[in-house]
């Protein structure tokens, strides 16, 4: 038995050929690549490889099946393993100078620059990948520059993208070949305006100073990259400051009194940036509701969950009680999805038959189909019916060519806001999701890399395969999707 690289077809040393099966053996391959199992009785067995800089099986490689027939003295197999990648390069400034102590993040894993502004990533599983910069506040503000005829100051956003966009939707993916290094992926950043935002929250009704509250910047692209816009504190007269800020569209999200769902307002800076600007806040009103079933005769068992999730995706939950009230002490006037997360809910007497969110009303508003939306006063009660006709997702996920092996398997609600995502490791190319509340959702695959303890996937997570389906009451959608490249 010989073991190559399947790009130089040289031989592999050293690597670790785990044989399970009748019998379980290690071998490890000579200078040649060769490895060798003897004495074996006849029946099927498995071959795993572990050898570092190439993709063996603790990134995800399937094992090797081998038949050993009866009678037969030996069973010859040559086995090609994949190497890995690697890319390094450089961050520079608008002037062509290396940017030292910025974060550079590929596939997950974020390193920091070199003084010299270096940086490099090894054992590459082959594939695309996005090339996020960070830029730290420390390195933004010692690299101002004012432009003395108009006193504006310049510098560098708070995150960009390989080969230069401020925008990740923007971004160029870099394809890294298998054993293949890339030298010299440069990022070379450019100055732009940069502006301050400050305010402070008030009252809506008075007008008093409101200084129970936190407040967070979010821009339009999902993330903080600067870390002073997370959540802080705001001074004792409701007063709050962002600084070095690009002119465009952001969210100022406002926890009141502790609560974790925000109150949103959407901020647009223009070029002058925005000075003392008066944010008023209204009272966050309560929300009750109940779970039930349509027939009040028909006796249930179980609680439910109920989880209002924002379009910051930040989401609360209530439990149920007994009778199937549930009450939200405090809610942020806005757009929310709400799920119904099911504890054992099943028919008293009946165990087999499960209940599911069937209907929610809030007054004349729907909310399995799209986002209800909570005012400031006068809100109706929040109305969940049951059923116990199951809804879900199942189907195949199918590829041209000989790649297979495992795969994610992801859904999601369709649209912003976005409810809670679930994913499926499935060792076949079939998937099931039984359990769906009824609505719309996104179903995405991708090859598995690595462990399930630690998910990675191959593939970009923006994925033109993605499939759309509509879930609807007592029905199981069938789906077949391709894996993402």
């Amino acid at each position: 038995m010989v073991l190559r690289d399947a790009i130089t077809r040289a031989p592999v040393d050293g690597a670790r050929i785990l044989l399970r099966g009748a019998t379980a053996r290690n071998a490890t391959t000579t200078p040649d690549g060769g490895f060798r199992f003897a004495q074996l009785a006849s029946g099927d067995y498995s071959l795993a490889i572990e050898k570092s800089g190439y993709l063996d099986a603790t990134r995800g490689l399937d094992a090797k099946a081998v038949r050993l027939k009866p009678g037969a003295v030996t069973e010859s197999v040559v086995l090609d393993l994949t190497p890995l990648g690697a890319m390094d390069g450089a961050v520079l400034g608008e002037d062509n100078e290396p940017l030292g102590g910025v974060t550079v993040t590929v596939a997950g894993a974020t390193q920091t620059t070199t003084k010299d502004g270096r940086f490099a990533f090894e054992d590459l599983v082959p594939g695309s990948y996005q090339v996020a910069v960070g830029v730290p506040h420390a390195v933004r503000s010692s690299n101002l520059v004012r432009d003395a005829s108009t006193g504006d100051f310049y510098g560098y956003g708070a995150a960009q993208y390989y080969p230069g966009a401020d925008d990740a939707r923007l971004a160029i993916p870099v394809d890294v070949p298998a054993g293949t290094r890339l030298r010299n992926v440069d990022l070379r950043l450019r100055r732009t305006l940069l502006v301050e935002f400050s305010g402070q929250l008030v009252e809506m009704a008075g007008r008093k100073a409101l200084f129970d509250a936190d407040v967070q910047l979010m821009g339009a692209v999902p993330g903080t990259p600067d870390p002073l816009w997370r959540s802080h504190r705001v001074g004792a007269d409701g007063g709050f400051r962002f600084s070095l800020l690009q002119p465009g569209s952001y969210t100022l999200a406002i926890y009141r009194g502790g609560h974790r769902l925000p109150y949103l307002v959407p901020i647009q800076l223009g070029k002058a940036g925005a000075d003392e600007l008066e944010v008023p806040v209204p009272p966050f009103p309560q929300i009750q509701g109940s779970v039930s079933l349509r027939d009040p005769k028909i006796q249930w068992q179980g609680s439910g969950s109920v989880r209002l999730i924002g379009r910051s995706s930040a989401s609360e939950a209530a439990s149920s009680k007994p009778d199937g009230s549930f009450e939200f002490a405090s809610v942020p006037p806005g757009e929310y999805t709400v799920e119904l997360q099911p504890q054992n809910l099943r028919l008293t007497g009946d165990p087999r038959h499960k209940l599911f969110a069937k209907q929610l009303h809030f007054g004349t508003q729907t909310g399995l189909r799209k986002p209800i939306t909570i005012v400031e006063n006068e809100n109706p009660p929040l109305e969940i019916e049951l059923s116990d006709e199951p809804a879900g997702v199942q189907g195949r996920v199918v590829e041209s060519g000989a790649r297979g092996g495992k795969y994610v398997v992801r859904v999601a609600r369709a649209g912003p806001p976005r409810g809670s995502v679930s994913a499926l490791v499935i060792a076949t190319d079939d998937f099931q999701f039984p359990e769906l509340a009824p609505g719309d959702y996104e179903i995405t695959a991708w090859h598995l890399v690595g462990g399930i303890g630690s998910v990675l996937i191959s593939g970009s997570p923006i994925c033109e395969e993605t499939v759309k389906v509509t879930v609807r009451d007592g029905t199981v959608s069938n789906v077949i999707l391709r894996p993402c490249q």
